[in-house]
């Protein structure tokens, strides 16, 4: 029987006012708008020695730009550089080195591996984690994490290793790996970096502050966070085998193949140097306003942010109910406890009430059964959620700084260019002022003046006691005012050139991102409706079962209670 999802979806996710039809479901917010943008903003041109064109000058408001509706060139810096100076313009690549993609030859033509090519042949729905079959059982994913180990490193701490069983259906080998949760940390931070316009899943949080306080030796050994581990770990990775572009990472393959730590891993892929690799764009604040914002992504920051308090509510709200059950079981014991103790006191109510205790302490063993479920199918998912909001929160920021930084770029291309006329026509003006005294001075060079007087007095001067500054301060006038002119001009287009080289892979960049970004969002979007109606269907079928075992021990204890005569 079909679940009526749809109210109990509002009830949770949808605002006030705002109603799901069958088909918004697959209609995520982060889709783009119809094909017809509004109007681009353009920059002005200042001059005509160093203007912007101005299909490169605009910006795309709600779609990356085609190349049919760009000059930019076909080729881009790998990376903006972090300040405007005065170096020349950085040489241009290709447009592929954008993100430095091509830094190491990362351009596959084919699976790099036997393990590769059984993760490209499996259908992307044998790695999702949260899957329901139609009776409510738990379906396994490819990759488990079948136990977590207690191990000791080579200076004698311990640590806990998961190992990682990748099994494919109807195949009787299997890769397995050991990996501790530092080295997923480190795997993960290196998909950051590899892929900066990626939602790249998450990972169990770190041991709190308030978990080492508690339990300064053994925070690391509580069988819960374990377990809770365990499970986001496992999630982790069969995300990752189902993501079109994460899966084709051949670490991730090395990762789950075992025989070798992550160092070793990291050190023989090459790519080390891209966790050490700085930011090297303009240097911009995430909160930065735009002027001319793209209302997609600023709906899409909305949308996240109203989704990540949802969830965390939601989470807050379970909890709650959570440790009510606990309490609830733990006074239901007690009761059971009584009704039993009572029954040895009594002749004819005493199978009565011994029943009515077994009844009491089956709800207990239900509810204690329902608290471990929920906790594992519903709370886990949910706290997934919730740091996979804060990801997609740091993606948007990420992508609004480059937003931000293209227009800082733009607005200090336009600056440039407005000092560069000023300096062009100051130059024109002492140009035309030094000919006219030229022309002056040809025409008065019959008549003769006596220089022998104000050379006596500035040779005096210079032996003055007073010479000493005036030599100081002299030093500090220009005294080659046209040198310093053209200098500031040479300087100035020089700028002008860097800033354009910079300008043109920043918008490059930002082109490329809202694209991938948009791709990944609507993705994530569409296994988020999924994962929740798994996650909503596990609930059901967990009350569904709790109810039901109560109600058959309630039924046997009412039976027994019936055949009691006065």
């Amino acid at each position: 029987m079909r679940m009526p999802l749809l109210p109990v979806l509002e009830a949770i996710f949808v605002a006030p006012g705002e109603h799901l039809s069958e088909t918004s479901l697959f209609k995520p917010p982060f889709s783009r708008r119809p094909e017809t943008p509004p109007a681009a903003p353009r920059f002005v041109d200042h001059t005509a020695s160093s203007s912007l064109d101005a299909s490169a000058a605009s910006f795309p408001n709600s779609r990356p730009i085609s190349s049919h509706q760009s000059d930019v060139e076909d080729g881009a810096p790998s990376f903006v550089s972090s300040a405007v100076d005065n170096s020349s313009p950085p040489a241009v690549s290709s447009i592929d080195n954008i993100f430095g993609r091509k830094d190491e030859q990362r351009k596959k033509t084919g699976p790099c591996c036997q393990l590769e090519r059984r993760i490209l042949a499996a259908p992307a729905t044998d790695f999702l984690p949260l899957r329901t079959g139609v009776e409510g059982e738990e379906v396994e994913p490819v990759i488990t994490i079948a136990q977590a180990l207690k191990s000791n490193d080579m200076a004698g701490g311990s640590y806990i290793a998961y190992i990682i069983q990748t099994h494919f259906p109807n195949e009787s080998s299997q890769f397995e790996s050991k990996h501790r949760y530092s080295e997923f940390e480190g795997f993960r931070n290196l998909l950051l970096k590899l892929h900066p316009t990626a939602v790249i899943p998450p990972i169990p949080q770190k041991h709190s502050v308030a978990d080492y306080a508690a339990k300064p030796k053994k925070a690391k050994e509580d069988p819960h966070i374990i377990e809770q581990r365990k499970r986001m770990l496992q999630s982790f990775l069969n995300r990752v085998a189902a993501h079109p572009v994460l899966r084709e990472e051949h670490v991730f393959h090395r990762f789950l193949e075992g025989g070798a730590m992550w160092t070793d891993i990291l050190a023989d892929s090459g790519l080390s140097s891209y966790l050490k690799k700085k930011d090297t764009s303009v240097k911009v604040s995430e909160k930065g306003a735009l002027r001319r914002p793209d209302p997609h992504f600023v709906s899409a920051e909305d949308y996240t942010a109203r989704f990540a308090s949802q969830i965390n509510h939601t989470y807050k709200v379970h909890k709650i109910m959570a440790k009510h059950m606990e309490d609830m079981a733990a006074t239901y014991s007690d009761l059971g406890a009584a009704y039993n103790g009572w029954s040895l006191s009594e002749n004819v109510l005493a199978h009565g009430i011994e029943q009515v205790g077994q009844a009491v302490d089956s709800t207990v063993s239900a509810t204690q059964q329902l608290c471990r479920t929920l906790d594992g199918e519903f709370a886990t998912p949910l706290q997934e959620y919730i740091q996979y909001s804060k990801a997609v929160e740091t993606l948007l920021k990420w992508r609004h700084k480059k937003h931000v930084e293209y227009e800082t770029l733009s607005d200090s291309l336009i600056r440039k260019q407005s000092n560069l006329q000023k300096l062009e026509a100051s130059e024109s003006e002492a140009q035309r002022l030094s000919a006219v005294l030229n022309a002056e001075g040809a025409a008065g060079s019959g008549h003769h003046h006596p220089h022998h007087s104000r050379n006596s007095s500035t040779a005096s001067s210079s032996t003055t006691p007073g010479g000493g500054i005036m030599a100081t301060i002299n030093s500090f006038i220009d005294n080659d005012p046209a040198a310093t002119r053209r200098n500031n001009i040479s300087r100035t287009r020089d700028r002008i050139a860097t800033i354009e080289a910079q300008r043109t892979v920043c918008r490059q960049e930002l082109e490329l991102a809202n694209d991938e970004i948009q791709k990944d969002l609507d993705r994530f979007q569409m296994h988020k409706i999924a994962d929740l109606r798994n996650m909503l269907l596990a609930y059901a079928v967990a009350q569904r079962a709790f109810c039901k075992k109560a109600m058959d021990a309630w039924t046997d204890a009412k039976a027994e209670v019936e055949k009691i005569t006065p």
